[in-house]
């Protein structure tokens, strides 16, 4: 059980620590805004939100190293995406661009990642997404003189948290007495 919870905001970044009533060794999985975004072995996590943007984060804290962080999520909240991709091999490269288009609309920076030689893939959480809506994120590397090099096309997705309850309409038989369903 998480017995404390910090944070601190440097600009765009916040670190959130946590203070378990566990001992031995501890997972703390960690959610933002209901989405899944990672386990650690620390109880400290850094995420990042734009200027003045909230976000609710859940930790749960478990001995348990076979714990399954997606059997039992908590409450979902606005959806986000986690946008994972692949360091460039380009030794020019200084930063990443992370871009998303809803719908037929303009491609829109939802964050900016600085290369790092040392790391071969990165994350950036998205923003919140708008439900039942069509999304396409990108990935455009950046070279030192500010030169965008060839987007990397992420998975697209159509967000539906919460479908719409079926059309149908019921019917009864009282000779066999039987109820049939059907399309509306």
């Amino acid at each position: 059980m998480i017995t404390a919870y910090t944070q601190h905001r440097f600009g765009p970044l916040v670190e959130i620590t946590v203070t378990s009533d566990l001992s031995g060794q501890i997972w703390y999985h960690w959610y933002v805004d209901g989405q899944y975004v990672g386990v650690t072995v620390g109880p400290a996590r850094t995420i990042y939100l734009s200027g003045d943007e909230q976000a609710r984060v859940v930790v749960v804290d478990t001995t348990d190293a076979g714990f399954d962080p997606y059997a039992a999520p908590p409450d979902r909240y606005p959806p986000r995406r986690l946008l994972w991709w692949l360091r460039s091999l380009d030794s020019d490269v200084a930063r990443y661009r992370a871009e998303q288009k809803k719908g037929a609309g303009d491609w829109e920076t939802v964050g900016i990642v600085h290369h790092d030689a040392n790391r071969w893939s990165y994350q950036l959480l998205t923003g919140r997404l708008d439900d039942l809506s069509d999304y396409q994120f990108r990935v455009v590397p950046i070279d030192r003189a500010g030169n965008d090099g060839t987007p990397i096309a992420l998975d697209a997705e159509r967000i539906v948290r919460i479908p719409d309850a079926p059309d149908f309409e019921i019917t009864f038989n009282s000779g066999p007495k039987t109820v049939t369903f059907s399309a509306a």
